[in-house]
C-alpha cells in the first residue's frame, strides 16, 4: 500500500477542499494521512478516508512565533511526521503555512503547484503545470489535479465525511421537530470574520422579511457573529448562534433544504454534505474559486456576486469607503435563484 501525505494547514474550509483528493487516492488503494491545523482537524479526524492525522498548531505561531517553546512544539511533530517514509506528499496548502512542513517532510514524490506562494514550493521533487486542464479556477478541482501526476483519474466530487456524533443526532431532532414540516427549511449563516465578506445588513432584513412567512429560518454562526444576526433580526426566529461547533452544524446542515450564506466556510461544509442547495453570496471573494459546483446538476448551487469592476479583490481590507461589493448581489437576485428551486 502507497502511503500519501496530505499538508492543508489553514482553516476548515481549506482542509474540506481536499477531501475530494483523499477519497480519489483512499478508493484507489492508498492510505492517506494528514497534517492539519486546529480549525481542520474536526473533518479529518475519524474521517473514513484517513489513517492517520498529525496536528500542527497554528493558533500557537500567532504573536509567538519567537518563543521557544514554539519551535519545540513544532520540531516534536515535525519527528513525528518524519518517521514516515512516504510514497507521495502533496502540498494543498500552498503558502507560508505549510512551508516549513513540506520542505522538511519524507516523501519519494513531493508535489505543489508551480505558481504556489510564500517560497511554499521550497521542497518539492515535481511543480505541476499552474496551467491545469481542463481549465479551471476552482480549488477542489485545482486540488483533484493533483491525481493526473500519479495516473488516477475521478468522475464526481465526493466529500468523505466523519459520522455524525449521535448526541447532536439527538439534540436536533428535538429541533426540528418544532418547525413546520410544509415548509422548506433554510439556515441563514449570515456572519463572516471578516466584514467585508458579509452581504450587507440592510439586504439581509430586507432578505428575511420576504421569506419569512414561506421557509423555517434557522440562523447559526459563532458567538462573534450573534451581534450582527441581532442587527438583521435573526433572533426572533430559531437562532443557533454560539450553540453549533463544527460537528453539530454538521447535522444541521444535513436536515436542511437550502443554506444561505456569504461565508465560504459555512458554503463548504453545506456543499461536503451534498444534500442542500446553497445560495453562496460572494462579496470580496472569487465565486470561482470558492463556489461549490456539481457535475450532475448545475442548478443546485448558486454563486451570486455583483460583477462590479472591483470584484473579486480577496483583500481583507476595502479601500473603497461604502464597500459596494456587500451590496450585491441584490435581494431580487436572491429570491430568483430561492423560486428556481420551487
Amino acid at each position: 500500500m502507497q502511503k500519501v501525505l496530505i499538508i492543508s494547514l489553514g482553516n476548515i474550509a481549506n482542509t474540506i477542499y481536499t477531501l475530494p483528493l483523499a477519497g480519489v487516492l483512499k478508493g484507489n488503494g492508498y492510505r492517506v494521512d494528514y497534517v492539519v491545523s486546529e480549525k481542520g482537524f474536526s473533518v479529518i479526524n475519524k474521517n473514513p478516508a484517513v489513517s492517520r492525522v498529525f496536528l500542527m498548531s497554528m493558533e500557537r505561531w500567532t504573536g509567538k512565533w519567537t518563543n521557544t517553546d514554539t519551535w519545540e512544539a513544532f520540531f516534536k511533530q515535525i519527528d513525528r511526521v518524519k518517521m514516515v517514509d512516504y510514497d507521495v506528499v502533496i502540498d494543498c496548502q500552498r503558502d507560508i503555512r505549510s512551508l516549513l512542513t513540506f520542505a522538511m517532510c519524507s516523501g519519494k514524490r513531493k508535489l505543489t503547484y508551480s505558481d504556489a506562494k510564500s517560497f511554499s514550493g521550497i521542497g518539492a521533487s515535481e511543480l505541476v503545470d499552474s496551467k491545469y486542464h481542463p481549465p479551471t479556477q476552482n480549488i477542489v478541482e485545482r486540488n483533484l489535479n493533483f491525481l493526473k501526476s500519479l495516473k488516477l483519474d475521478f468522475n464526481d466530487i465526493i466529500f468523505p465525511m466523519p459520522d455524525i456524533d449521535y448526541t447532536y443526532t439527538l439534540r436536533h431532532d428535538k429541533t426540528f421537530e418544532l418547525l413546520d414540516k410544509d415548509k422548506k427549511t433554510v439556515i441563514i449563516a449570515a456572519g463572516a470574520r471578516n466584514e467585508n465578506k458579509r452581504w450587507s445588513a440592510v439586504n439581509w432584513k430586507t432578505l428575511i422579511d420576504r421569506i419569512k412567512n414561506k421557509y423555517n429560518l434557522i440562523f447559526t454562526g459563532s458567538i462573534m457573529d450573534k451581534p450582527f444576526i441581532k442587527e438583521i433580526g435573526g433572533e426572533a426566529y430559531l437562532n443557533l448562534a454560539g450553540e453549533t461547533r463544527v460537528e453539530s452544524f454538521i447535522d444541521v446542515v444535513r436536515r436542511a433544504d437550502i443554506v444561505i450564506t456569504g461565508d465560504t466556510e459555512a458554503a463548504a461544509i453545506a456543499w461536503a454534505m451534498k444534500k442542500p442547495h446553497i445560495i453562496t453570496l460572494f462579496t470580496c471573494t472569487d465565486p470561482e474559486k470558492y463556489g461549490p459546483i456539481d457535475y450532475n446538476d448545475k442548478e443546485k448551487y448558486k454563486s451570486l456576486y455583483g460583477k462590479i469592476s472591483c470584484q473579486p479583490c480577496e483583500n481583507g481590507v476595502c479601500m473603497d469607503v461604502e464597500a459596494k461589493c456587500r451590496k450585491f448581489p441584490t435581494v431580487d437576485d436572491v429570491e430568483r435563484a430561492l423560486k428556481s428551486w420551487e
